[in-house]
């Protein structure tokens, strides 16, 4: 069962808005091969990257080169995934285009492959996917361009900021013996909490985080994940950004 950890919001305590981090959690762990057609795969690739500017294109595999798809995306100010561009098609490799012929999408030229231009923030996720026009082909890959991540000894912690203003994070941990207990700190602007937990069989660790303090709009959590053999920290801002 996943773990959601609260730091001090009353409100936070509520059984909906639990239930409402859980499924967030639980749909953005989905965002890939488990909601994706069975033996397909999807690869996000980074083009370029130019100051804050991120580009993608995507390579698919295992699918019909054929068939017309639609990009579809999810970012973290939307509730859910909605459709960004219709007619796309894939060349011989599998690489996502505009083909620019009769009932598929124009570029700057025929058979130009589809960028998506992004400025993400730190520990924001990427998450794209690609639809068939009759829906029987359903391909999505997520990626972290900026990662917020920490490390000791061979263990790894990351944060991925699963709302705008980072209410919601997911904390990953891996690298931990297998089964082994993991205790979870965290200091929010002077307030700390803390939680106890297992890693898997695969030496994987995994919890929710609201880090929100009373009466503050803006501020820093420290998340540190101790083992017995090490213990990784991440830092990571909260609070909407202007």
């Amino acid at each position: 069962m996943l773990l959601v950890y609260w730091i001090s919001l009353a409100a936070y305590e509520q059984p909906s808005v639990q239930q409402s981090a859980e499924n967030l959690v639980r749909m953005h762990e989905g965002w890939g091969s488990k909601a994706s057609t069975p033996g397909t795969s999807l690869v996000l690739n980074e083009s370029t990257r130019s100051g804050q500017i991120v580009k993608f294109t995507l390579i698919a595999a295992g699918v019909p080169t054929g068939q017309d798809y639609t990009l579809v995306s999810w970012p973290v100010t939307q509730k859910g995934p909605s459709e960004v561009l219709r007619g796309v098609t894939l060349d011989a490799s599998g690489l996502a285009i505009c083909a620019g012929t009769a009932g598929t999408c124009s570029a700057n030229k025929p058979n130009d492959p589809i960028e998506v231009n992004l400025r993400p923030i730190p520990g924001e996720p990427v998450r794209l996917g690609l639809v068939s026009a009759d829906g029987a082909t359903k391909i999505f890959a997520k990626a972290v361009p900026v990662p917020l991540r920490g490390e000791d000894r061979g263990c790894r912690v990351e944060a991925t900021l699963l709302t705008p203003g980072a209410e919601l994070i997911l904390i990953e941990g891996a690298g931990f013996a297998s089964g082994s207990d993991v205790t979870m700190d965290s200091e929010s602007e002077g307030e700390r909490h803390g939680a106890k937990g297992k890693a898997d069989a695969d030496g994987h660790y995994e919890s929710a985080l609201l880090p929100y303090r009373a009466g503050a709009v803006k501020g820093t959590t420290k998340v540190r994940l101790e083992a017995d053999k090490c213990a990784p920290s991440v830092s990571v801002q909260w609070g909407r950004r202007n």
